[in-house]
């Protein structure tokens, strides 16, 4: 990434003349084509060119500069190689904004990051499909792209310049995005499992949680609609209450207390504190069902488990090819196995045959078997279900009872197409809590501890033969 400088003159469009913006569209000419003729030669050449922001780009531009009209020229970050050029960094420009904030009201001073990107900027095909005009034009409420920008807001602290790390993480969000096809909304969690500045703070924002934007809601632009999405930073503690709640209800504490940053969710990367919230997977069911991480399984052919060391090694082979890293998101809930049903992908549709296994081995990120115990206690134990779905694959954990799945008590593991469904029983579910310190590490716990994180544990394996299942958490 680089950092334009240098002064910037306004235009009239609202968009600077040189400002990285001016790089990206074709150039129209000041003077009209008139008196084309009648011009020498040596004065069409030396014509001056004036850029034409691209419509998407300018409409967000625009919703910009109505929340910050006195600053028509902020400071941005852009990508060297643009995505449709083969870069791969998908948003095109970061700015970020200085905001005063309101004091009065627990709001600090901040810094106002804000993507472009994600929503169509172009509406000729270069990065996303292109448009429905037709629909467009009848009044259709068609999303922009992927009809989202995020946004991201971090205390200045008496900061002159805004720190790059936050435009940084934007940029690995929408490579996220534009890579999984997972589509983040307000309400989501995102699982990142260091401190959010890469270690500059040390600090316990290790997360985030995703809000709707306070100041920007929506934007109309002439490709669709725009919905802009804020990342809130948040501490183990928070992540796991969300999980085992709900991310608003989380949001709605950290908004109130005026130890963090008030009601605009201000990310304090200094903030060492975090918000009690009430709730546990234990005492009450979890709202979370589901959430997207890094997953496969495997029949088990073996239950006696000789051949799980050859699928630990497939699994873990193919899990390092994908491009989710160390991030989990995109948690949903759901009422009913159908809705599960609906959020995996097309081929797995209801009219593929079922398979039953009488063993299967599932392979799941840190991140995905640290919500082992949510999905027992939370879900499992009060008659619900829970579900990991990863690119390929999908695994749901079934409680006795759930109605609309295919397994049963004759038949507790099946398959159709990638989706795989265990049920689990009393006696199942007991033993997978019994395991629960050998499948979740304490670097995925919620501790508060200011010291480093401990280093990832090795690949380890959990065998229950008698319920025809291995568990495998790789490293």
């Amino acid at each position: 990434m680089s950092c334009p400088s240098g002064p910037r003159a306004p235009h009239s469009s609202g968009v600077p003349c040189n400002s990285a913006l001016s790089f990206v569209a074709s150039a129209q000419r000041v003077h009209g084509p008139e008196n084309d003729a009648c011009k020498p030669q040596d004065a069409k050449q030396s014509e001056q060119l004036v850029p034409v922001a691209p419509a998407g780009l300018k409409a967000l531009c625009d919703a910009c500069s109505q929340l910050y009209p006195d600053q028509p020229n902020p400071l941005q970050v852009t990508t060297r190689l643009k995505y449709w050029l083969g870069g791969q960094d998908p948003l095109d420009y970061i700015s970020m904004y200085r905001n005063p904030g309101k004091p009065e009201e627990n709001i600090p001073p901040h810094w106002h990051y804000i993507s472009f990107g994600l929503s169509d900027l172009h509406g000729d095909g270069r990065v996303h499909p292109p448009p429905d005009r037709a629909a467009l034009s009848a009044g259709a409420p068609l999303p922009s792209g992927c009809g989202i920008e995020l946004t991201f807001r971090l205390a200045a602290d008496g900061a002159e310049h805004p720190p790059l790390w936050p435009a940084a993480l934007l940029q690995a969000l929408a490579r996220y995005v534009f890579t999984t096809g997972n589509k983040l909304c307000a309400g989501d969690h995102i699982s990142w499992h260091r401190p959010l500045d890469g270690e500059r703070s040390g600090g316990r924002m290790r997360h985030l949680l995703v809000a709707t934007e306070p100041q920007l809601r929506h934007a109309r632009t002439p490709h669709g609609i725009v919905t802009f999405l804020q990342m809130v930073g948040c501490t183990s503690r928070e992540l796991r209450a969300a999980q085992r709640s709900s991310v608003c209800e989380v949001l709605k504490l950290i908004a109130q207390d005026p130890r963090c940053g008030g009601c605009w969710l201000v990310t304090r990367m200094e903030r060492r504190v975090s918000v009690r919230a009430g709730g546990g997977a234990g005492g009450a069911l979890a709202q979370l069902a589901g959430v997207s991480c890094d997953v496969r399984w495997a029949a088990w052919e073996d239950s006696t488990g000789e051949s799980v060391g050859r699928e630990d090694a497939q699994g873990l082979a193919h899990l390092e090819t994908t491009v989710t890293g160390h991030m989990s998101t995109d948690s949903f809930g759901m009422s009913s196995m159908g809705e599960a049903l609906a959020k995996l992908s097309a081929e797995d549709l209801p009219g593929d045959p079922v398979q039953y296994l009488s063993g299967v081995h599932v392979v799941l990120s840190p991140e995905g078997a640290a919500l082992l115990p949510l999905a027992v206690e939370g879900r499992i134990l009060h008659g619900a279900h829970f579900t990991w779905r990863g690119e390929s694959a999908a695994v749901t954990l079934v409680a006795p009872g759930v109605h609309g799945c295919f397994v049963s008590t004759d038949a507790p593991r099946a398959a159709r197409g990638s989706w795989l469904q265990i049920l689990v029983n009393k006696s199942l579910a007991s033993d997978i809590l019994a395991q629960r310190s050998a499948l979740c590490d304490d670097a995925h716990s919620d501790s508060e501890e200011d010291a480093p994180a401990p280093a990832p544990a090795p690949p380890r394996t959990v065998r229950w033969p008698e319920h025809g299942l291995a568990i495998t958490v790789r490293a």
